[in-house]
């Protein structure tokens, strides 16, 4: 249980007391700097919309841990991320394919309001079913959408070369068996194409893989 009390430093009025269970997220003022919103985000489990729920206390610890690890990642600040998943979906047609998570930039309300800047959306229909692996790799997979200008890119093929070239084309399908890429036994990632040649019949196979 935590406990959320504000008073009024002049008057000693008691202005809040409140208490709750979950994680909380405040915006504040200040009046001498133009009253530029500020934010204390601490958002860990709760309901976002009708369908789905605020996952930071799950995912946020992986990606801190991935940007620690990956130099192609450290551009990223993971604080800026509002992780949600998705408990409701389920495909109506499992012969198509589906995304399985997606990042995007927050729209200006929201990030006013709360401080994200980005957006990291799971559905649950696929996570339930991965390895705790798959899962890591599916976090990095999403982070690398974001560009060091702090742009959303697309894949440099189908899905990010180095991911295919060590963890395969169907990395992310049900239960696959993929190294754990924040092991400490893991140090590098394969590479898929040589610098200045083409790839050969001898390299990994290339196909469409991966979320979206």
């Amino acid at each position: 249980m935590k406990k959320l009390t504000i008073f009024d430093k002049e008057t000693g009025e008691l202005v809040e007391n409140k208490e709750f269970s979950g994680g909380y997220n405040i915006t504040y003022t200040n009046l001498e700097d133009s009253g530029n919103l500020k934010h204390i985000r601490k958002l860990d489990n709760g309901k976002y919309d009708e369908k789905h729920w605020i996952k930071n206390y799950i995912y946020r610890p992986i990606a801190i841990k991935l940007v620690q690890k990956f130099d192609e990642l450290d551009h990223i600040r993971p604080e800026s991320i509002l992780f949600i998943e998705d408990t409701e979906w389920e495909p109506k047609d499992l012969t198509k394919h589906q995304w399985v998570a997606r990042i995007k930039q927050a729209n200006k309300e929201l990030e006013s309001m709360t401080g994200y800047e980005y957006v990291m959306e799971l559905r649950e229909f696929y996570t339930r079913n991965m390895t705790a692996e798959q899962v890591i790799a599916l976090i990095y997979h999403e982070l690398r959408h974001i560009d060091l200008d702090g742009r959303i890119i697309e894949h440099d093929i189908e899905d990010w070369e180095n991911m295919i070239a060590t963890l395969g084309v169907d990395w992310n399908t049900t239960r696959a068996e993929i190294p754990n890429i924040l092991s400490e036994d893991f140090n590098e990632w394969d590479e898929l194409r040589r610098a200045g040649t083409q790839i050969s019949i001898f390299d990994k196979k290339v196909a469409a893989g991966g979320g979206k």
